[in-house]
């Protein structure tokens, strides 16, 4: 039966052909290296994380605004990272990469989405600023010092919390709107606030 004598070779060449191999999935670490160097692109994000995985998405900017960024597995939550670039046409120039909760993304010192704002603080290494909360940049960290502001690879981070419970207007007023708040404040912990997005990003 002359076709046994060509089924092992036939198998031999499915195998080692490169187009079937399976490719390992990519870990959930975002850092400032690799596929989200400051040189990277549309292109780059789909050798490293598969064509299917990378779409091109309009996704909420600031103040109300959208615009067009490279999204990694936009239909599942916990996995999904948008990542906005320095020019728009060529989708090249890594601007910045963000993540929102649920996410189980992980990233410069382990920085993650769920953790508590004392959490943070002791990661840093000391105290940092935030704004008042209930705003369009509520949440937001300000002039951020310590480990969390020396990134490998030149990038910066920025984080964003809220708080981990209903805030009363009368009771919390002195953790609403445009002010600053200490990390370490005691008023702002009691609220319990959780880290629910962040990024890392280049600058001009």
């Amino acid at each position: 039966m002359p076709h046994r004598r060509f089924a092992l070779p036939a198998l031999m060449l499915f195998l080692a052909t490169p187009s079937y191999a399976q490719q390992p999935t990519p870990p959930l670490t975002l850092a400032c290296s690799g596929p989200f160097a400051k040189d990277s692109s549309h292109g780059r994000l789909q050798q490293t994380f598969g064509a299917p995985n990378v779409a091109i998405q309009k996704v909420d900017g600031a103040e109300g605004e959208s615009f067009e960024a490279s999204v990694l597995y936009r239909s599942t939550p916990e996995k999904r990272l948008e990542v906005a670039w320095s020019d728009d046409k060529k989708r090249s120039g890594l601007a910045s990469a963000s993540v929102k909760k649920p996410s189980a993304w992980s990233g410069p010192e382990g920085i993650r989405v769920g953790m508590t704002l004392d959490e943070v603080t002791r990661l840093n290494g000391q105290p940092f600023k935030l704004n008042g909360f209930e705003w369009d940049y509520g949440g937001f960290v300000v002039d951020l010092k310590g480990k969390l502001a020396i990134l490998p690879g030149g990038c910066a981070m920025t984080l964003r919390f809220s708080p981990g419970m209903a805030l009363d207007a009368r009771k919390h007023a002195g953790l609403l709107g445009e002010k600053k708040l200490s990390s370490s404040d005691a008023k702002l912990l009691a609220v319990k606030p959780v880290l629910t997005e962040w990024s890392v990003g280049y600058g001009e």
